[in-house]
């Protein structure tokens, strides 16, 4: 029985092959888009999930509580915390400092600059929290005498593919040691799943941390992670473990912590900015709307389309009804015609799936875990989904063709009545689907100007022709360095600073009383550098001066301020020279330079214009800049004339190995760096741009499957026009007309919905672009213009068609 069923809903697709290859083809592209979407959104949602103790794993979150509702979270804590909490608490297990970043190492000495990889650095408690398959070696047991390395099983077939590398020697690129660290190979792991936030190719292990826990709140700052006995009450933990440190420390406002978990770090690390993998919980948001929202496209084009063939279906209809069909019979043969048509589009769509997969994982920059094609139970509950949506999206069309009355249906009638109630529903389906892609459309050219924005926008320093070296110890050798490199042609100044563009918003910062409101507290940035810092940014003197070798209080040495006693400090913290920018002046209300500032450790000299010393989605804060005359730890910046980027870089790296040989020379472009701020927003463009061609084609498709329909319907009615003398500009109108209308009610719904939307993600910035009126008009001027080219190439071809032929009889 069912077997005759599809074999009739097979000769009925067969036959009508203009209609269903429309149909096959949008619901293609809606199922596959989906599948790509929510294999990136499951994966998204595996991370951390592997772990055999994850459920009992949390990274140590730090609380700055500054009163008045300021404060910082840190997704670092202070290094002597872990082991403290798993000494005087039964309910930790176990404790680790973990941290992942990118690190270049080299095979041997002779390699000066090594490979990039993907570097985890632990001590050994790990073994005791993350399931680690071993392959060889015995890793678990650290070989003391040498730090110890575990490689990946891909990194050994990468490096290692003839030999067995346990027991080898390989060596880092170091940035502040003097000499390479040597690291002996004891083990080979499986590769690390992609999937995780621990993701690497390497584990470089230290012994467990020996630092205390100092009771002056003072210390290293480290990623740290505690294991739990199972079923702990983590709510009562936490608040036991900040009133201990409350007691335990001697500072005015102790910190407070939180304990993540694992599980939760990936998607919920806003806070965190140096963490080397991290994903966006507003982005699994968006790309499940948008793939929905194509989805519900392609299936308002099937529907569309099946109830647009009703017409040319009656007569097969009544005859079925004479003949004793009942209507459950018809309904049942309509949706088993839905199921076939998506059984067919889901298997072209996991085609199109599996070839699309590597340009996705290029597009994310990593593997992805978990796919439709190597988890096949996903692929079992994606059909059974796409089951349930056929017979969702087929159950109208049925329904309306199983109610039509035999002698009506057999005379070519869809109602005895009229049928404005189905005209209504199919006009509203339309207006939906374009509805839809003309609120992804203003999406795309509202991220666009964002981004746009944000990468054009005069951030207060000069970001062009300035290069950038990466943080790294000078070993007393810095400031001879800088004098060799100004002498190179091409190179217009040079600063070493301890700040560098793009990283947080200064070297350090401290938290000052509010002039203007009493009781409050404000948290102020320092950017140390050397003296030539604020002209080598090429920042805009308002008033004053810039700092000068010339004043003795313009340059000192914080190693040597930081050996005096505290009354000593403060005296000479204040005579310390500074430049602050115009906000900072108007914060801690400056009017008047060359005075200590009033509850803060430093003297302004200068007022420069305000510079964004970070990312444009956060707002401007007070930032002073002081200079050290022995700064031995840090970047250096290089103003270079424009045109001389070769010869520059080139110069750089033949003086850089005459220096430091062994070092790592990390050299970037910083408007490179700056853009590199804005990656998922560059990304999320990409993505728009990508999903608003598909739900702009799909829309044209449904439009050009309801002119084809119409055009068939009306061939007698456009015959008899031409006889009558009308022109094909006007039988093009007589189809674009109502078409136009709907599309117009569609911008008229879908430019509310859009503005409110995008409205509430520019919130997210403290810089943003304004909304414009012109973008809902480029949008709807679009969405008409694709409409009237789809509209028009049926309706030309149906106008220029012979009236002898189209007024025959049948």
């Amino acid at each position: 029985m069912i077997k005759n069923y599809f074999k009739t809903a097979w000769r009925t697709i067969t036959k009508n092959r203009v209609y269903s290859l429309i149909n096959i083809l949008g619901l293609t592209i809606g199922l596959g888009a989906c599948m790509i979407v929510a294999t990136v959104v499951i994966d998204d949602l595996s991370y951390d999930r592997q772990w055999s103790k994850g459920d009992d794993l949390y990274r140590i979150i730090t609380v700055n509580k500054m009163g008045d509702g300021l404060y910082d979270h840190w997704a670092s804590s202070l290094a002597g915390l872990g082991p403290e909490l798993k000494n005087k608490f039964p309910e930790v297990k176990a404790s680790a400092g973990i941290s992942n970043y990118k690190q270049r190492i080299k095979l041997n000495e002779n390699n000066p600059n090594g490979v990039e990889v993907s570097i985890l650095h632990a001590d050994t408690s790990i073994w005791k929290m993350l399931d680690f398959k071993v392959l060889t070696g015995n890793p678990r047991k650290y070989v003391e005498g040498t730090r110890n390395i575990v490689i990946s099983e891909s990194f050994r077939k990468k490096f290692f593919s003839k030999e067995n590398p346990v027991g080898k020697i390989i060596y880092d690129v170091p940035t502040y040691s003097e000499k390479a660290t040597p690291y002996l190979i004891t083990g080979v792991i499986k590769d690390i799943p992609s999937n995780t936030v621990f993701r690497s190719e390497v584990i470089m292990f230290n012994k467990p941390g020996t630092e205390h826990l100092f009771k002056k709140q003072g210390g290293t700052l480290s990623q740290n992670y505690i294991l739990m006995k199972p079923g702990s009450n983590m709510a009562q933990f936490t608040q036991k473990i900040n009133k201990w440190y409350a007691g335990y420390v001697e500072a005015k406002n102790p910190f407070q912590f939180e304990f993540q978990p694992v599980k939760d770090i990936y998607l919920h690390s806003d806070f965190a900015q140096s963490q080397a993998v991290k994903g966006s919980s507003q982005n699994i948001y968006i790309l499940s709307g948008v793939a929905l929202l194509l989805l519900i496209i392609a299936c308002v084009n099937f529907i569309n389309l099946s109830t647009a063939r009703a017409v040319q279906r009656l007569r097969e209809t009544g005859v079925r009804k004479i003949l004793g069909a009942g209507r459950r019979q018809i309904v049942f043969q309509f949706l088993t015609e839905s199921v076939l048509f998506f059984i067919i589009s889901a298997f072209f769509a996991t085609i199109l799936y599996q070839f699309s997969l590597q340009s996705v994982e290029n597009y994310l920059g990593h593997a992805l875990a978990q796919t439709f094609v190597s988890k096949y139970y996903l692929l079992i509950s994606s059909y059974g989904i796409i089951l349930l949506i056929s017979l969702f999206a087929g159950i109208y069309p049925a329904w309306i063709m199983s109610g039509f009355k035999p002698a009506a249906t057999l005379k070519g009638k869809l109602f005895t009545g009229n049928s404005t109630g189905q005209n209504l529903v199919r006009k509203s389906l339309v207006i939906l689907q374009f509805s839809i892609s003309i609120i992804v459309l203003v999406s795309l050219i509202i991220v666009q100007q964002q981004v746009h924005f944000m990468k054009n926008k005069d951030i207060g320093f000069n970001k062009n022709n300035l290069l950038s070296i990466g943080h790294v110890s000078w070993d007393g050798k810095g400031q001879s360095f800088k004098n060799e490199l100004l002498s190179q042609q091409g190179v217009v100044n040079a600063s070493i600073t301890g700040w560098l563009p793009t990283e947080e918003t200064g070297s350090m910062s401290t938290v000052m009383d509010d002039p203007h409101n009493p009781g409050n507290k404000i948290t102020v940035w320092f950017i140390n550098g050397d003296l030539d810092l604020a002209e080598t940014l090429g920042l805009h003197l308002k008033s004053g001066r810039f700092l000068n070798k010339s004043f003795s209080e313009d340059a000192m040495s914080q190693d040597s301020m930081m050996r005096m006693d505290s009354a000593k400090y403060v005296v000479a913290a204040k005579r310390q020279s500074s430049v602050i920018t115009s906000y900072t002046a108007k914060v801690l209300n400056v009017n008047t330079l060359d005075i200590p500032i009033q509850h803060g450790a430093t003297t302004p000299v200068g007022i420069v214009d305000d510079f964004n010393n970070e990312s444009l989605k956060v707002p401007m804060e007070p930032t002073i800049i002081t200079a050290d005359n022995a700064l031995n730890y840090g970047g250096m910046l290089i103003r270079i004339k424009p045109g001389s980027e070769r010869q520059v870089t080139a110069a750089i790296n033949k003086l850089w190995r005459q220096f430091y040989p062994d070092k790592l020379l990390d050299i970037q472009y910083v408007d490179d760096m700056l853009a590199e701020q804005y990656k998922s927003e560059s990304k999320l463009q990409q993505l728009f741009a990508f999903f608003s061609g598909l739900s702009m084609f799909l829309a044209a498709l449904g439009i050009f499957g309801l002119v084809v329909q119409a055009t068939e319907q009306r061939v007698k009615e456009i015959g008899i026009r031409k006889v009558l003398g009308a022109s094909i500009k006007s039988i093009v109108s007589l189809f674009s007309i109502d078409f136009l209308k709907l599309i117009i009610v569609a911008i008229v719904i879908a430019s509310p919905i859009a503005w409110w939307l995008m409205n509430k993600w520019l919130m997210d910035y403290a810089y943003r672009i304004h909304i414009n009126w012109w973008v809902f008009a480029m949008a709807g001027i679009i969405a008409i213009g694709i409409a009237l080219l789809t509209i028009s190439f049926q309706a030309i071809k149906a106008a220029m068609a012979n009236p002898v032929d189209s007024l025959r009889s049948e």
